[in-house]
């Protein structure tokens, strides 16, 4: 009986993963960086820490760029 119901949740994970966009690995990349350098700059007591812009405001620069 649990193996039919660990079957039958197979096409909802794949279903769930295609909805996913192609360019999750390198938006975690870009946040897992971005948090890492603020945390640096915590650690550091810095008082003039920037704000980190989001990663689709650092697409569409990247975009104009191109």
């Amino acid at each position: 009986m649990r193996r039919i119901k660990a079957i039958s949740c197979v096409p909802w994970v794949l279903g769930l993963c295609s909805a996913c966009s192609a360019d999750w690995p390198q938006r975690l990349g870009y946040h897992v960086l971005q948090n890492a350098g603020q945390l640096q700059c915590q650690k550091a007591m810095a008082n003039d820490c920037e704000r980190r812009q989001s990663y689709d405001a650092y697409q569409r620069e990247r975009e104009q760029l191109q």
